[in-house]
């Protein structure tokens, strides 16, 4: 594969080491004293919000005065044993009352408050509150070509321990007399996911990817989503234009370090990347790619080389065309050339 990675190696090694350091226990490394950091205690709920996601909270039906809805999520990893889900959900534009900047910037812009609690099952198949905030979030999108009929997509994340969570997240107007609230279900997998092989996260079809300062309050993104120092614009719909390249990016957990001792361990992982058609037949294939951390970060050409033989078999022409549109799988298999370990993960996309 000759094309050039997008995200330096440099980059990847800082943010693994150091701004979200992958844990003794997800790089296979067994620490009985590490544990998972409990998430952050809940803050001031006014009553009324917490009684209105409570309405909704066993049908996942809540109020809608701003109608927004999840369709996605995505886990990542975080520090010590916790995982950092992100949850992907969409709105209208003037139901989230966008008005042009005061600033004069020419950009439009809307002020929402944002609270969030999760739940877990309790005895009785009761759900318990488990951490409980707010969020006042400035929102801004470019004037441009602005609607209000337009409908665009959001993020939420938060580091949380292993567990199955309910996400209640409850959206206001500045003067509260709108609220909304929409529930989420996700599973954080605890260390036990890889115990004897790799986890993998779910493969991101990386639209922009850029190193930013971090912010660790409890926010919402438009058209992004932040992990660490890392901001990452995915391609949601997951389609690919023609002749474009499908970059992606996750995460592997589970494998272990070539030298612990070392001053910055590294893992020797050989990825292998795939697109298949929809039964399975290959389409494109590369050669394996070595990679030294659990950031796994690669642009793959849609290029086909069709070969026409005789019938001999002899090579008597070779052409390269991009990938005809249409709907396709991207088959990924992990080794940890350490441990032994496997893993592997299949994402769907299209060629448009």
């Amino acid at each position: 594969m000759k094309a050039s990675r997008t995200i330096a190696t440099g980059l990847a090694l800082i943010v693994v080491v150091g701004i979200l350091a992958v844990s003794a226990q997800a790089a296979g490394i067994q620490d009985k004293k590490q544990e998972a950091k409990p998430a952050p205690k809940a803050s001031s709920m006014p009553k009324e919000i917490a009684a209105i996601i409570q309405e909704g909270l066993a049908t996942r039906q809540g109020r809608q005065d701003i109608p927004f809805s999840f369709f996605d999520s995505l886990v990542l990893p975080a520090q010590g044993q916790n995982l950092y889900p992100v949850f992907f959900f969409k709105a209208r534009n003037g139901d989230l009352g966008y008005a042009p900047s005061a600033a004069g910037t020419g950009e439009m812009e809307t002020t929402i408050n944002a609270f969030f609690q999760f739940f877990q099952e309790a005895e009785g198949g009761t759900l318990a509150s488990r951490v409980a905030g707010r969020a006042s979030c400035v929102l801004k999108t470019d004037g441009a070509g602005y609607s209000a009929e337009n409908e665009d997509w959001y993020s939420f994340g938060l580091a949380m321990p292993a567990g199955k969570y309910t996400l209640a997240l409850a959206l206001a107007s500045p003067d509260m007399k709108k609220l909304s609230v929409a529930y989420s279900d996700v599973t954080l997998p605890g260390p036990e996911a890889y115990a004897t092989t790799l986890w993998s996260t779910e493969p991101v079809i990386v639209t922009a990817m850029e190193q930013v300062e971090p912010d660790q309050r409890p926010t919402i993104h438009r058209g992004y989503f932040a992990w660490g120092a890392i901001k990452v614009v995915p391609n949601v719909r997951g389609d690919i234009a023609a002749g474009e390249n499908l970059e992606v990016f996750f995460f592997v957990l589970g494998g272990n370090y070539k030298d612990v001792a070392a001053e910055r361990p590294t893992n020797d992982f050989e990825v292998n990347f795939e697109v298949q058609y929809p039964d399975g037949k290959p389409a494109i294939k590369w050669a394996p790619q070595p990679f030294e951390a659990y950031f796994i970060n690669q642009p793959l050409p849609l290029v086909q080389t069709l070969q026409k033989m005789d019938e001999k078999g002899t090579v008597l022409s070779v052409e390269k065309k991009p990938l005809d549109p249409g709907k396709y799988n991207l088959a990924i298999s992990v080794l940890d050339k350490v441990s032994s370990k496997k893993t592997d993960v299949k994402m769907a996309f299209s060629v448009r």
